[in-house]
């Protein structure tokens, strides 16, 4: 097996047991998220973009429908305020993962992954396609904080890794929290239309990196 595909099959067995046990408490429901915004619509907009952030950020453990927090952002703040508070959110979540896998991250892929020869083989690996990972990071659970994490644990340059961040992020970011901004809680077919049009790019660019990148 590669050892992008080893390590990345064992990040995704510790991030879906944490999703597991958020799901089994109850907690970070789409209902409960939804009902933190509608409660903070009245507060001063510092709470609904505290929300915002503080999603993306407890994203990286806990799996949280990140595409529907984006659609409320632009629900509840409108497009410009949405985007802005979502992009943040993500950029920061994206750096957290990233410094703490590149500071931290050596011992525990030294025992995640004890044969030199198939760390040499990640780093060179994630260095040449890692970039095509990031880029369509979006376009399923637990990939966005696996490819940050290896990203950081190949020890990629961080201008190109925020490079291709934010070639990937900001068309997410944009489709998302316009969707939320022209839909409504009970007419959610704007939002609906966002929800395909993401999925239909981020699925056609994995389709094609599966047959051009073996």
């Amino acid at each position: 097996m590669h050892p992008i595909l080893k390590i990345a099959l064992k990040l995704a067995v510790f991030f879906l047991t944490l999703l597991l046990v958020t799901r089994l408490l109850g907690w970070f429901t789409l209902d409960q998220i939804e009902l933190w915004f509608t409660e903070a619509q009245n507060q001063p907009i510092s709470w609904l973009v505290s929300i915002v952030v503080g999603l993306m950020l407890l994203d990286l453990l806990f799996s949280i429908p990140t595409i529907w927090v984006s659609i409320f952002a632009g629900f509840f703040l409108g497009f410009g305020a949405g985007f802005t508070a979502v992009l943040f959110g993500l950029t920061l979540a994206a750096v957290c993962a990233y410094e703490i896998s590149t500071r931290w991250g050596e011992p525990l892929l030294n025992r995640l992954m004890p044969v030199s020869q198939e760390r040499r083989r990640l780093h060179d690996d994630f260095l040449e396609y890692g970039a095509l990972m990031i880029l369509l990071s979006r376009s399923a659970p637990m990939l966005p904080e696996i490819s940050y994490c290896l990203a950081g644990l190949s020890k990629m340059p961080r201008a190109r890794f925020m490079l291709y961040f934010f070639m990937g992020h900001v068309p997410y970011a944009l489709i998302t929290t316009y969707a939320g901004s022209q839909s409504a809680l009970d007419t959610p077919y704007p939002a609906l239309v966002g929800l395909l049009a993401i999925y239909a790019i981020l699925w056609s660019g994995a389709w094609y990196l599966r047959h051009r990148v073996r």
